[in-house]
């Protein structure tokens, strides 16, 4: 009921504006949410989570898993990020669905 509520109300405050103003697009976006905005772009997760599905030995990483320091050491060696710590790399795996030691040989 809330949600319905909610979009009700910011629709019916939008429709003195004209169409050419304001798209219907635009009058639907989601309205801002509290907090800080992501330190990561959506195409920076995903070359994160490639490469978290990628064996170490693939990347010159004498290792048969990856670590938080070692997964974060190659996203910046690659470029893929600016800096990271190993701790939130080590959250990035345990939040990744792909087995990290499956492909370890190869």
């Amino acid at each position: 009921m809330d949600t319905v509520r909610l979009w009700r109300d910011r629709w019916a405050g939008l429709q003195g504006i004209e169409l050419e103003t304001l798209s219907i697009a635009e009058r639907l976006q989601d309205g801002p949410r509290p907090g800080a905005p992501p330190k990561f772009t959506a195409e920076q997760r995903c070359q994160m989570a490639a490469l978290a599905c990628e064996a170490p030995l693939k990347a010159g990483r004498p290792i048969s898993q990856w670590t938080g320091r070692e997964i974060a050491d190659e996203l910046v060696a690659r470029g893929i990020v600016k800096q990271i710590s190993p701790r939130h790399a080590s959250y990035l795996l345990k939040k990744g669905g792909c087995n990290r030691t499956a492909s370890a040989t190869g």
